[in-house]
């Protein structure tokens, strides 16, 4: 719990949701599934959502503390507007603990901690429409704490036509579930390990409530979503628990949710691990391919397994390098060869931005932010 008179020294704040009043000036923040309980003064254990007089307000909203434009495939999304740009921004704090985290230095920080600016929602989707990207991304630290925020920026991306991605880690209640996963179009759902053990020690928290928002993103949303696994040598890395996991999927989500094998490089808390050998990851992707899943990709590596080939006559349709597409193959979603659909999300429905709202939006990008060198 850290203190509310600290923060409060360079945030401003924005009454929260998904919370309720509790005896002695407490709130109870149910966002997440660890349900802090939050003493007036104080912030829970992400650190932005804090109470001030019993009511619980968060840091997060409209003070981005990271902002850059991405390729979609960075974060990563291999079957939804591949080539695209998008904006991606990030705030300071995490509902998660995790030792290997590679983003700790605006994750692990209080919101007085980093240099954050102010940018409304309208102003978000703007400075989207004026770098030509046609999606934003709520990315680099969990987005779920920042959710009112993330609402806020959907309902303006929405309007101007852009597409919204959740990069996640999958931990939120299902109270919250819906309010924020039916405003967003795609989200990576970084799937940490397959056990309980590793959530619990290298992550703080628990494995199920992952697994369950992955299950109702397949049964109770039209949000088109893949699936992060990172590979730390000796913590997650023996050939059952890549089987398990995939079975998993296989059952729960079916054979068409892709699956990203990524890459560990030693950083935070687990300096002393070594990186993820490739033979690791092809050896994962092996095993998921044997398991039945159709679209198994590897990461954080030079690799042709980043490549998109088709799973019934094995046609390469999309040739990656790194995280770049150097040839799309498609048709109209769907293989040139044998005429398979492809699943994903290949044309953007944005379509043309009317002539006074990119005049806009470029004014804006220019006048307002031309410090944030996008």
């Amino acid at each position: 719990m850290e203190d509310l008179r600290i923060l409060q020294k360079t945030a401003s704040l924005h009454e929260a949701r998904w919370w309720e009043a509790e005896p002695n000036n407490k709130a109870h923040c149910y966002l997440c599934p660890r349900h802090c309980h939050i003493g007036d003064g104080q912030a829970g254990f992400c650190f932005i959502r804090v109470n001030e007089g019993g009511k619980l307000y968060s840091l997060g909203y409209a003070s981005p503390a990271a902002i850059q434009i991405d390729p979609i495939e960075k974060k990563p999304l291999n079957h939804f507007l591949p080539g695209t740009r998008v904006f991606s921004m990030g705030t300071a704090g995490c509902n998660m603990g995790c030792f290997f985290c590679q983003n700790w230095d605006i994750s692990k920080s209080r919101s007085d901690q980093v240099h954050s600016t102010h940018v409304s929602p309208e102003d978000v989707a703007l400075l989207a429409i004026g770098n030509n990207c046609p999606s934003i991304a709520f990315t680099y630290n969990e987005p779920t704490i920042w959710g009112e925020y993330v609402i806020d920026i959907c309902h303006a991306a929405k309007k101007h036509g852009l597409n919204t991605v959740m990069v996640t880690n999958g931990y939120i209640t299902y109270d919250a579930f819906h309010d924020i996963y039916d405003q967003v179009d795609a989200a990576n759902v970084d799937l940490k390990a397959f056990t309980e053990n590793f959530y619990g020690r290298i992550t703080l928290t628990h494995l199920q409530p992952v697994l369950d928002t992955l299950k109702w993103l397949k049964n109770e949303t039209n949000v088109w979503f893949e699936v992060t696994n990172l590979i730390i040598p000796t913590l997650n890395d023996e050939a059952e628990e890549f089987r398990r996991l995939s079975d998993w999927i296989l059952e729960n989500l079916g054979p068409d949710v892709p699956l990203h094998f990524t890459a560990f490089h030693p950083d935070f808390k687990l300096q002393d691990k070594p990186r993820t050998p490739p033979e690791t990851l092809h050896r994962a992707r092996a095993i998921a391919l044997e398991s039945g899943l159709h679209y198994v990709y590897e990461g954080n590596i030079h690799t042709d397994a980043a490549s998109t080939s088709c799973p019934s006559c094995k046609m390469l349709l999309i040739r990656r390098g790194w995280h770049d597409v150097q040839q799309n193959r498609l048709k109209d979603g769907h293989c040139p060869n044998c005429n398979l659909k492809i699943p994903g999300r290949w044309s953007n429905p944005r379509g043309a931005t009317p002539a006074k709202i990119l005049q806009k939006a470029e004014t804006i990008s220019t006048e307002r932010y031309g410090h944030l060198n996008l």
